[in-house]
């Protein structure tokens, strides 16, 4: 498989850059965790919870590449690393076929087409890949927008857990999304 390095103009007409993660990556990539973290109410973590250092990152960079069915992209506007997206697939034998997908966007980039085009290129990556066979994915059922993004990509309901999230007092359920990689299956 080819290392993935794509380029599209996104709705502001800013250049925007697709690439897998580099170990190189890892402060800047810290940098943007920690930036859109605070600003996230879909992320079921919080800033203080994130225990991360450029190391933790630079190691999770390196795994995520000996791992046949995982890839970490980064959105690059710039040179400035703005989201990131990871498909993380399973190391247990029965599930290897299997990835989990993340996303985080900073805020002041999120509504320009950033998402849609990290989730199309992590798509695309995934049906060329021959371990994968299904992405899956969990999303708050307030967040409309994303579930939106991810119904325009293919992906199905399986699952629902009513006050799953809660945070505040307030609670959220949560929804299980997947969508096959394989048109065999």
């Amino acid at each position: 498989m080819n290392d993935v390095n794509t380029h599209k103009i996104l709705k502001n007409g800013h250049k925007l850059r697709i690439r897998e993660a580099k170990p190189d990556d890892g402060f800047r990539l810290l940098q943007c965790i920690n930036a859109y973290l605070p600003d996230s109410e879909f992320i079921p973590m919080d800033a203080e919870e994130l225990a991360y250092t450029s190391d933790t990152i630079i190691h999770w960079i390196e795994k995520m590449h000996q791992q046949n069915n995982s890839i970490l992209l980064l959105a690059e506007v710039e040179g400035t690393i703005v989201g990131n997206l990871d498909l993380t697939g399973s190391t247990r034998k029965m599930m290897s076929h299997t990835a989990i997908l993340g996303m985080g966007l900073l805020k002041s980039w999120r509504g320009l087409g950033i998402g849609s085009q990290l989730l199309n290129v992590a798509i695309q990556w995934a049906e060329e890949n021959d371990h994968l066979e299904l992405i899956w994915l969990q999303v708050f059922a307030q967040n409309q927008t994303a579930l939106n993004l991810y119904k325009n990509a293919g992906f199905k309901q399986n699952g629902h857990i009513s006050n799953f999230f809660k945070g505040n007092s307030n609670y959220d359920d949560n929804i299980f999304m997947s969508r096959s990689v394989k048109s065999s299956r």
